[in-house]
């Protein structure tokens, strides 16, 4: 396990030509969202003092009284949001593509294989929403019932205690879903298998923990994780907004975004140690 986790971290440093061009896409995604939002924002306030001042520092009570006084324009904004989230996914469709690709030996071309392995893509992409919602059902059920019949009963911290043991086991089903998603996905490019055939095979291998599968999908998350509660600390702990204004803000939004590609590839050259 811990030489599929340090391999893989090399693996990923030897592909940065890959992560930063990977990392230049997402950044063309963010920074047209930006732009669009700064443009609604200057429309809305028909380029007052106001909107240059908000460019810099979010105010949550003036965006109460935006959504209160421009809401139909709002909403045009979250279907320009919604529009670019689509397309972010079905770009990643081939770029996970591109990832599985450039992980074959003696690989020529990874950005054109890529694009031949974007509908298998997809078509994992909707078993694993699906097998998530499979999960989250299955579980939610039973927790609201747990919830309701305890109601009466004389312990404060109950419900708390109920909703976290859910949530732990819920976020656990989640690690073993997106390790299998992740290694169907590995299958799939390197032997050109169909989307089911490589997802069930992908289940068999994470669920009898092969080559110590869960317990690496494991510490990857936790890295992951710990990634994100480093960029929330740094954020919080650092005046970025007297300091340094809006750049500073969007610096360490690029950074963080930097690093989670560079985790991307990670979790696959990790992973790809792994499969026989």
């Amino acid at each position: 396990m811990w030489a599929a986790y340090v391999g893989g971290f090399r693996a990923m440093l030897r592909r940065w030509p890959l992560v930063l061009v990977l990392w230049m896409i997402g950044t063309a995604f963010g920074l047209a969202f930006t732009l669009a939002s700064q443009g609604w924002l200057v429309m809305a306030l028909e380029g007052s003092l106001a909107s240059r001042t908000l460019a810099h520092h979010l105010d949550a009570d003036v965006l109460v009284d935006l959504w209160y006084h421009h809401g139909e324009s709002l909403r045009m904004l979250g279907v320009v949001a919604a529009m670019l989230a689509v397309m972010h996914m079905i770009v990643w469709w081939w770029l996970d593509g591109v990832i599985v690709a450039a992980l074959r030996d003696g690989e020529a071309s990874p950005w054109r294989d890529g694009l031949g392995l974007a509908p298998v893509m997809a078509r994992l992409y909707a078993l694993a929403v699906g097998m998530a919602l499979l999960w989250t059902a299955a579980l939610a059920g039973p927790t609201w019932a747990a919830l309701r019949s305890t109601r009466e009963h004389p312990g404060a911290y109950l419900w708390y205690e109920v909703g976290g043991l859910a949530l732990l086991v819920w976020l656990l089903g989640m690690v073993v879903l997106v390790a299998i998603h992740d290694h169907a996905r590995l299958r799939a490019g390197l032997t050109g298998g169909g989307a089911l055939a490589t997802y069930g095979w992908a289940t068999r291998f994470v669920l009898r923990d092969g080559e110590a599968t869960l317990r690496l999908a494991l510490l990857l998350q936790l890295t992951a994780a710990s990634l994100l509660a480093a960029s929330e600390y740094t954020s919080l702990a650092l005046p970025l907004m007297d300091l340094l204004g809006l750049t500073g803000s969007l610096l360490l939004g690029t950074a963080f975004l930097l690093a989670r590609t560079g985790m991307r590839v990670w979790f696959y050259t990790a992973q790809r140690r792994l499969q026989p």
